[in-house]
């Protein structure tokens, strides 16, 4: 199964799980033929240029990046998903647990 379809399934999921409690983005920059995440797109710009991704911050701001439209030019595609993390009551005791 391809990568992007992957992500649309992951973020399908979190936005229907009940369970969720704080969404987590995702962005996935594929970049000569490396896969890097980040957890913000101001995150991807402290170690790519503009140039190196060949658009700039605000731009790719007004692009509307989503799971369902992600960017892609000649030198990289960049998508954005949702973490998904199993929830694992650290810290809370066995009484206080609400299931």
């Amino acid at each position: 199964m391809h990568l992007f379809g992957i992500c649309n399934i992951l973020t399908t999921f979190a936005q229907n799980s009940s369970k969720m409690e704080k969404e987590r983005t995702v962005i996935h920059l594929e970049i000569n033929g490396e896969h890097h995440y980040y957890g913000s797109v101001a995150n991807m710009y402290e170690f790519y240029t503009s140039e190196e991704l060949g658009i700039t911050y605000a731009s790719l701001r007004n692009y509307g990046l989503t799971s369902e439209h992600p960017y892609q030019n000649k030198k990289c595609i960049i998508r954005k998903g949702v973490l998904l993390s199993k929830s694992g009551g650290r810290g809370i005791r066995k009484s206080e647990q609400v299931e």
